[in-house]
């Protein structure tokens, strides 16, 4: 039984998304309506209602928890398919993105020692700026809290996918390369699905940074993690 129930919930927090998305789209994709903040109020208004604890329904959406180390393979089909961008300008993109992910990381990691954070909040927004699954197996190595990881990362796509089009604008900053490149590093994978809804190039050097950031954030954090949590 508990893993029919186990099933049911996946499924419905994988219909949750489907219907959010559409429904956004239905809205024209409008920044402020990301499909993951749609889904996950949805989620959370259910939780709610049926009076549901938070720890009962993580038990139950396990599965959806253990697809994100596939996750990760399966976006290495987003470096091969978008090698050729990477090929043209390999210097200025290595640059962006270890200059980007290290800014990230270390300005997330300073806010939180300035604000007197413990190690289990510093940890969770020291992988902020990664996408879900490269967070959460950064957490999983270095034992860290993996749902807080997880929430933080998706509570930054969410907030990325705002403010960058409002800076770059602000900036006048254009270019696909550019505003992909900045939606990749800061909103990860919810600002690149927002992108690939207006410029298909600039959500094709958001994907490319997006996860170039995550494997450098990978080979780079547990090799630092005790020096940047202490």
């Amino acid at each position: 039984m508990s893993v029919l129930v186990s099933a049911a919930v996946c499924l419905g927090v994988i219909l949750a998304f489907l219907l959010a998305r559409r429904l956004t789209g239905a809205l024209g994709s409008p920044t402020l309506a990301s499909p993951v903040l749609v889904a996950a109020l949805g989620v959370a208004g259910l939780l709610w209602l049926a009076d549901l604890p938070v720890a009962h329904f993580e038990s139950l959406a396990q599965p959806l928890v253990m697809l994100l180390g596939p996750a990760i393979v399966g976006l290495a089909a987003v470096v091969h398919r978008q090698r050729a961008l990477i090929a043209a300008q390999p210097g200025p993109l290595l640059v962006a993105v270890v200059g980007g992910t290290s800014v990230g990381i270390a300005s997330a990691v300073g806010l939180a020692h300035a604000c007197g954070l413990g190690p289990l909040l510093t940890a969770g927004l020291a992988t902020k700026t990664l996408s879900t699954p490269f967070a959460v197996a950064v957490a999983t190595r270095t034992g860290g809290a993996v749902p807080l990881a997880a929430a933080l990362a998706v509570l930054t796509g969410v907030v990325g996918s705002v403010l960058v089009p409002l800076l770059l604008r602000a900036a006048r900053v254009r270019g696909s390369a550019a505003s992909g490149i900045a939606m990749g590093q800061a909103a990860h994978l919810v600002g690149t699905d927002w992108l690939t809804r207006r410029d298909a190039r600039a959500a094709a050097w958001s994907s490319v940074t997006m996860v170039l950031a995550g494997v450098v954030a990978v080979l780079a954090l547990p090799l630092l993690w005790q020096w940047l949590v202490r």
